[in-house]
């Protein structure tokens, strides 16, 4: 993964005389934009930062620089509005918002697992069913508090969480979030996710990586997401139980086209989560491979099969992805330094990013799995050393 960014236009529209677009919407889209671009497919994006390097990608609306400043998925669609289209692809933050999934339709044809098949993966319930019914692991839920004495750890998770955001231990001193929210039995093991292509009957692994998660060196805390590095480590270990998991779900739900899951590895598979949109991990798979994410996407939605070459990168080389996380309110500069060192989500020069926010994502490649998450402590600490902190109060 190196620092040069696919070419593309950055107008604000596409050329009438030119095919149409297909719109490409979530809460960060630039992952799936990238791949795209770079196997020539036309792309318009909409999404919530519109960050430097993904306006050279394509034609782009964002809720920072065009919409109503609220975040969140009604708001994007709104912001879609009158954008012609091939069709939709919808991203990571709709699987939690089903009124907002639902709405995609008035934007045009949606490219994605259906509302019912998305509901359904996204519920506990459900998932459990599926366990049983296909003999995967998957951690004991409760939507009521466990009962104490429990020697056993607890999570809670918001349902509607995004990225990890809002989910902890399970604790008498801290009181539960706001909205809607489950118990989960916490599960030692490395904390690790799939990407996966289907039909709705065949499935085909993509990638498998790991994912780190709630990582201080990069300003993460609990178990918000960070990234990923890939291949996982124990891949030749897992995948006959991976495959076997993409499957049964495929079947259960219904899936269609990018889609993937969370997992715990502890020499066994334990299913987390599925997210039944693409997901960031495969922005590794594509910039690591000759992989036409898109591609595969669009003909496993619309012919139900592909022709297309799956890659699976090459091999004895890692590459990882982070997000770095803004420790206290600061000031970037640098973009095409960062883009040149490989970085990627990178903000425009002077943008205050606020405590908390993501600042952008740092990358880095080695010959061993330790030493691509050593660079990426690196890169992170070297980010922060040349952020700058606002001489004024920020209102």
């Amino acid at each position: 993964m190196d620092g040069r960014l696919p070419p593309g236009p950055a107008d604000q529209g596409p050329d009438e005389h030119d095919e149409k677009p297909y719109l490409l919407i979530g809460s960060n889209i630039r992952f799936l934009a990238e791949n795209a671009v770079k196997h020539g497919h036309r792309v318009f994006t909409v999404d919530y930062f519109g960050d430097w390097d993904t306006l050279k990608l394509a034609p782009n609306r964002s809720i920072l620089r065009d919409g109503d400043g609220v975040m969140s998925m009604l708001s994007l669609v709104r912001l879609a509005d009158g954008i012609d289209n091939e069709g939709v692809i919808y991203g990571p933050g709709f699987e939690n918002d089903i009124v907002a999934l639902r709405s995609l339709q008035r934007l045009g044809v949606v490219l994605g697992c259906d509302l019912k098949s998305a509901r359904a993966a996204r519920n506990p319930d459900s998932l459990l069913r599926a366990a049983n019914t296909w003999g995967f692991r998957y951690p004991e839920t409760l939507v009521e508090k466990p009962l104490p004495p429990n020697s056993d750890r607890w999570l809670v998770k918001p349902l509607n969480s995004l990225g990890g955001g809002g989910i902890r231990f399970h604790s008498a001193d801290n009181p539960e979030p706001d909205g809607p929210y489950l118990f989960q039995k916490f599960v030692e093991g490395l904390p690790s996710s799939v990407a996966v292509i289907s039909n709705g009957s065949d499935a085909a692994i993509l990638g498998v990586m790991t994912q780190l998660v709630g990582d201080p060196d990069f300003g993460a805390s609990d178990f918000r997401f960070v990234g990923n590095i890939y291949p996982h480590p124990f891949t030749d270990d897992m995948i006959g139980k991976v495959t076997e998991i993409a499957e049964a779900l495929t079947l259960e739900f219904d899936l269609k086209g990018l889609w993937g899951f969370d997992f715990i590895y502890d020499g066994d598979v334990i299913l987390l989560e599925i997210n039944p949109r693409p997901t960031a991990g495969m922005g590794l798979v594509g910039a690591c491979s000759f992989t036409d994410l898109l591609g595969l996407h669009v003909d496993s939605l619309l012919h139900n099969t592909s022709d297309r070459l799956i890659d699976f990168a090459p091999a004895r080389k890692y590459t990882g992805h982070a997000r770095v996380f803004a420790e206290g309110d600061v000031i970037f500069i640098g973009a095409e330094e960062w883009a040149a060192m490989g970085a990627r989500d990178i903000p425009e020069n002077g943008s205050v990013i606020r405590t908390g926010s993501p600042i952008l994502t740092v990358t880095a490649s080695a010959h061993t799995y330790n030493q691509t998450k050593e660079a990426l402590k690196n890169m992170a600490a070297k980010l922060k050393q040349d952020l700058q902190k606002p001489t004024a109060r920020i209102l």
